[in-house]
């Protein structure tokens, strides 16, 4: 995902911002004011909360006589936790606050059971608010829907949908007759020819050439079309 110049700002802010008055204070004030902000930008529209882990450890802490602390997130790329290092210089000491993060975002999701091999559209799913963290692999949105791709296992009601649960359609099917196009440089040979396998754009399958008999692997480019370059 695009990170912009404001997101590298408060990166590079974080390893020398000073906030000055109690321990779990300067904390929260170091969340609001650097990492919520930063977050916001990575993600657009969503809903991040931030906690503190143990804040009881903070009690433990010694007094830092300078009044501020140095405040640091140690895994800036993290989702869901990470580890904030609190550092004082007079007197000198370092300590680290465990901290869980939750980046609520809107996403697509299943109204209805879809089967393995069905096609995801507008009428089998909807929208709904769900913590990134909580998924393997990326969330389709209404700017970035997965309609036309194909359920790659079976998904309960209320599934949130990712690459990792879809799969694209097969333009060609086995049996399809195709047009194979042959491509040497500038010259172009047409021929028809019959897939031998399903096939989804971009894939390798193998067609036979109905002319010669001739088995060959050609590129799936629509679903009528394949491609061989030599």
């Amino acid at each position: 995902m695009r990170i912009s110049r404001l997101s590298i700002a408060f990166f590079c802010l974080q390893a020398g911002l000073l906030f000055a008055g109690p321990i779990e204070e300067q904390i929260n004030r170091y969340i609001n004011q650097v990492e919520i902000p930063r977050l916001s930008e990575i993600y657009p529209n969503a809903v991040i909360s931030i906690s503190l882990n143990n804040n009881a450890a903070l009690n433990y802490l010694p007094d830092c006589d300078s009044k501020s602390i140095q405040i640091q997130n140690q895994r800036p790329e993290a989702v869901k936790r990470t580890n904030y290092e609190i550092r004082c210089d007079s007197p000198t000491w370092k300590s680290y606050v465990p901290v869980t993060q939750t980046i609520m975002l809107p996403a697509i999701k299943t109204i209805i059971p879809i089967n393995r091999g069905q096609v995801i559209n507008k009428s089998n799913t909807d929208t709904g608010e769900v913590d990134i963290s909580s998924l393997r692999g990326h969330i389709f949105t209404k700017k970035n829907p997965p309609y036309g791709l194909v359920a790659s296992r079976n998904l309960r009601i209320n599934t949130f949908i990712t690459d990792d649960l879809t799969t694209p359609p097969n333009l060609i099917k086995k049996g399809d007759s195709v047009l194979i196009t042959a491509r040497s440089g500038t010259i172009i040979v047409r021929m028809n020819g019959i897939a031998l396998q399903n096939g989804v754009k971009g894939q390798q399958i193998r067609v036979k050439n109905t002319s010669s008999e001739r088995i060959i692997y050609a590129k799936v480019v629509t679903n009528s079309e394949v491609l061989v370059n030599y």
